[in-house]
Formats: structure tokens, sequence, C-alpha cells
């Protein structure tokens, strides 16, 4: 509450006079003290450094579209140099910044009171106000109370990044202050506002896919807001992640391409073709002149070879390993011995159903044979 004492003393001496003493005082936590005239006194922050943002059009860039966003970096020795701190004395204060600089013909229509002093306090410009317009305190009373000076400054381009991470493409110098304006919303943020708590919204700071931080009033928008980054961030994740996984398959698929295509090359080819006839003429070798096999397949052709050899047994049943070293085995006895029986490769059969691999090791069944021979005297 606000408290307004107004004492009447009366003096008697040579004529009777009433002598009015006012003094006006506040006890609320607010700085804002209100006159026996009714003006409010005032102070708050008006301004702070760091980097503000700027549309393009305000900075009269023509490079780019008008409502590009700039950003202008306020280096601290440029906002709390002693010359511009001074311009801020006696400057008018209004009701929302007016559509030109503040000057002997727009005083009247513009003016709802003035600026006493200003001076650094941290990273924020402090002054002290006095609103006269009765409107304008009653706005302020409203909840209208962030500040926002009018200035003109000289904008250096220069790419930098300040110690907080900000990038900027403009430097501000030479900030000459003209008029502190009342505004529901200020460039410099919720802070740069009147001394209290009076007609504060408060505010939620929700940061953006894009790494820029906003100010929501209203809790719901700002979960809303979360919710939805948070759902089209997952969407582009998963977008990314199904991307990844096509590319690989896509990988993949040319890799099998690729391979195919070298199998179907000349010197493949002819490589081919002379592994089939190899095998087809050891198959004769196995089975004899009259052995014919249409397959392509070395590993087919070898069991069409055993069975016409040894038709008792289901060789297509049998695993690679037990067909190539019955195959290989009935090579060596047809290679040292044609007129080898039938027991004898059922024998060899047997030795390659026991074959462990690899083989290398194993004797080969013609040598097993030549030493049954060399020992046959010895009557085993």
């Amino acid at each position: 509450m606000h408290y307004v004492i107004l004492a009447s003393i009366q003096l008697e001496v040579k004529h009777l006079k009433h002598i009015i003493v006012s003094e006006t005082f506040d006890f609320a936590p607010s700085s804002r003290v209100y006159t026996d005239n009714g003006f409010l006194r005032v102070t708050g922050k008006a301004a702070r450094t760091g980097v503000y943002q700027y549309l393009a059009s305000e900075l009269g860039l023509t490079d780019r579209a008008p409502n590009t966003i700039v950003n202008v970096y306020r280096p601290a020795d440029e906002v709390f140099n002693a010359d511009s701190l001074a311009t801020y004395s006696n400057v008018d204060v209004t009701n929302d910044h007016p559509s030109a600089m503040v000057d002997a013909k727009t005083y009247k229509s513009t003016s709802v009171g003035h600026v006493i002093g200003a001076t650094q306090n941290g990273d924020f410009v402090d002054v002290e106000l006095i609103i006269k317009d009765a409107q304008a305190i009653s706005d302020v009373e409203s909840g209208k109370s962030q500040l926002s000076p009018g200035y003109t400054a000289v904008y250096v381009a220069e790419l930098g990044t300040t110690d907080t991470g900000e990038s900027y493409e403009f430097k501000q110098t030479g900030i000459d202050v003209n008029h502190v304006a009342i505004v529901k919303r200020g460039r410099g943020g919720a802070q740069v506002r009147i001394d209290d708590n009076q007609g504060v919204t408060p505010m939620i700071k929700v940061t953006l896919d894009s790494g820029r931080s906003i100010d929501v009033a209203d809790e719901a928008v700002a979960a809303l807001v979360t919710d939805s980054i948070e759902r089209l961030t997952q969407r582009v994740t998963d977008a990314e992640a199904k991307a990844d996984k096509a590319e690989a398959e896509k990988d993949m698929k040319q890799e099998e391409l690729e391979a195919e295509k070298a199998k179907s090359n000349d010197a493949a080819i002819s490589e081919r073709v002379q592994a089939i006839a190899a095998m087809q003429a050891s198959a004769r070798k196995v089975v004899g002149d009259e052995f014919t096999c249409d397959s392509v397949n070395t590993l087919d052709i070898q069991r069409a070879a055993l069975t016409a050899k040894r038709p008792t047994t289901d060789w297509a049943t049998k695993s690679e390993t037990y067909v190539q070293v019955a195959f290989d085995a009935a090579l060596e006895l047809a290679d040292a011995e044609p007129a080898q029986s039938v027991d004898q490769l059922a024998q060899f059969s047997k030795d390659a159903a026991n074959a462990v691999v690899p083989v290398v090791a194993r004797k080969s069944a013609y040598d097993a044979h030549k030493e049954s021979q060399a020992n046959a005297w010895k009557g085993k």
C-alpha cells in the first residue's frame, strides 16, 4: 500500500496561515512511489548489454529480405560509455515508441514524463523515471511495465561471437538516447522493466530446435511447443534412420550386383568353363568314357559320377565334403589302377564318410592299398 501524510499546522502570528507539509513514501516492495500530485516515480532497467535482434528493414539492409532477423551486439564498453549514459538524463518518457524521435515539434503529443538519470548496474542500465500522464500511469498499473530506449547509434559490420556463445553480424557503437518508452514487450527482454513484480506474468523459457530460446507466458502453450518440437525431432531422427537403412540396403545390392558382374566377365567365364571341363574329364576317368552329365556345377558332376560308379549309395543325401573325398579317392584309384574292384571303391567311400575336414593329413586310399600289398607276405 502507498501512504501519503498530509500535516496541517496552524501558526498563529500576526496573520493566520495554513502551512501544508507533504511527505510521500512507500512501504510496499516496489519502486513505485506516488507523489502528492499524482505523478508516479519509479526506477527500472532501461537497457542491457549482449545481443539484440533487429529486422533487416530496421537497419536499412537491402541485401536480404526485410523481415530477416539480424543479431546486433551491444558491448559493455559502449552501453556504459560515460557519454552514452549521460544522454539518458532528462530525456522524455513515452507511452510506446513514437513514430519519430521526440523533438520540439512532437514533445507535447508524445511525452508522458522524463528520465532523471541513468547508472550502470551489472549488465543493465538503471534509470529513474517520473511518469506524469494519467493514462500512462494507468497503463503501468495494468501491467504495461517493460522499458525500451529509443536512440540513434552507429552499426559496425563485424562477425563475431560473444562470451556467452551468441553470434552477431553488427556491433552497436555511439549510442545516443532520445527517449525511454513504456512498452508491453521490449527488445531487451522481460528483465528490462520497472523494478517490481506488479503486472508481471511468469514467463517460461522454451528452447527451439534451432537453439534459440523464447519466453512463453502460458504454461500450456509452452508445453505444446516443447512437445511439438520433441515430436518433430523424433520424426526427423526416425526418417534419418530409415534413410540410412535404405542407403545401406542399396549399397549391399550394388555390391551383390558388382559381384555378379564379376562372375560374368570373360576371365571368370573362361575359368569356370575350364573347371567344368576338367571335372567332366575326371568323372570319365572314374566312370568311363561313356559318362555324360549336363550339369555345369562341379559338385553335381561328382555326385553323378559316383552314382554311376556305385548306384547303391544315395549320393544326393551326402554332404559336399563326403562327395568330394569319395570322388578324390575314386579318381586316385582310377589313375593308379583302372581295374580296381567296386569293393575297393566302397571302402574308399567308407573312408570318406569318416573323413575329418581338412583331410590333408589322411593317407590316400592308394597309399593304403600299396602298404597292404607290401605287408601281404607277413600274413596280414
